[in-house]
């Protein structure tokens, strides 16, 4: 098949530090692209894959949908439209398309696809489909030595619930490593800011990536995952698992679905999980955690799954 998959034009594929939207169109790129297939993406400039890139040039994503327009590739079997408004639903052209809703958002498209169950459900009423993000095993590093500290990695807001981080480690007296891009300005500089001069015990490394990103998530004892809201996936979570690195998560949104087989890394409140992390001998082997990543979360089912969808939506 002749592919054309569409990033958004925010960071570059793969992404140099965050970015897991980035991180699975990648993946997914590269798998497709593996398998003989004839991959087109549309990405921000840096960006490179096994297949052709064309480079947006310019900034935001506000000019995607005529972009693509003017300058789409002839002979194209399918579009996989990984922008976050589904842009390319408004393009008008006589190519079957297919819609990954990455975010919390509800997209009018025809061959919407959620990245979880719950996304499915309770964004798109069950309408279309959902596909689990996948990572290639072999590219996160094991590790069975732990090291004394707490990690929390993701972007630095209300909803990926920082603030209940920093609190679980005060209240423990654990050592916290924050690392991800302080989104939320006002947030990082009025509440993050104090509590980390005021606390030695908590340590902000800004956002990480290649080798610093590896060695924090294989050597930390547990990742934090205390979210305020219907996270749709959580890539971090399996990432953290495919190292080896237990997890605790507040069971919201798509958690019940990725640690499924793990249901003592759940946590119903943030004292159960205070009670855990004082408690808790970690039941589940490094070795558990990570083949379970490479059964279930493999960048080769996620690419089954799409591939199945794009028949689908080509026969319709």
């Amino acid at each position: 098949m002749r592919i054309l998959q569409i990033a958004p034009n925010h960071e570059t594929v793969p992404p140099q530090r965050d970015g897991g939207t980035e991180r699975v169109i990648y993946d997914l790129t590269q798998e497709l692209s593996l398998r003989g297939h004839d991959v087109i993406l549309y990405a921000p400039p840096g960006s490179s894959v096994s297949g052709s890139v064309i480079h947006y040039p310019f900034v935001g994503d506000y000019q995607i949908s005529s972009y693509v327009s003017e300058t789409l590739p002839n002979g194209i079997d399918i579009i996989h439209d990984h922008t976050f408004d589904s842009a390319i639903s408004r393009i008008g052209v006589n190519i079957p398309m297919v819609h990954t809703i990455h975010l919390p958002v509800h997209n009018s498209v025809h061959f919407p696809v959620y990245v979880s169950r719950s996304a499915w459900e309770t964004i798109g009423g069950r309408n279309g489909w959902y596909v689990h993000n996948g990572i290639v095993l072999d590219d996160y590093q094991f590790s069975h030595e732990k090291d004394d500290y707490l990690l929390f990695m993701g972007r630095l807001i209300r909803e990926k619930g920082i603030i209940e981080a920093m609190d679980l480690a005060e209240t423990t007296g654990q050592r916290l490593i924050i690392a991800g891009p302080p989104h939320d300005e006002e947030l990082f500089l009025q509440e993050i800011t104090p509590r980390l001069k005021q606390n030695p015990l908590l340590k902000y490394v800004g956002p990480v990536g290649g080798t610093i990103r590896q060695d924090l998530l294989k050597h930390a004892k547990c990742l934090l995952f205390p979210i305020q809201w219907d996270e749709p996936f959580g890539l971090v979570l399996i990432e953290a698992l495919a190292c080896g690195t237990s997890v605790l998560a507040l069971g919201k949104g798509a958690v019940p679905e990725i640690l499924e087989q793990f249901p003592q890394m759940m946590c119903g409140s943030l004292t159960e999980m205070t009670h855990k992390l004082l408690h808790n001998n970690a039941p589940y082997s490094p070795e558990e955690l990570r083949k379970y990543v490479g059964e279930q979360f493999s960048r080769s089912k996620m690419t089954d799954d799409y591939l199945w969808i794009y028949q689908k939506a080509m026969n319709q």
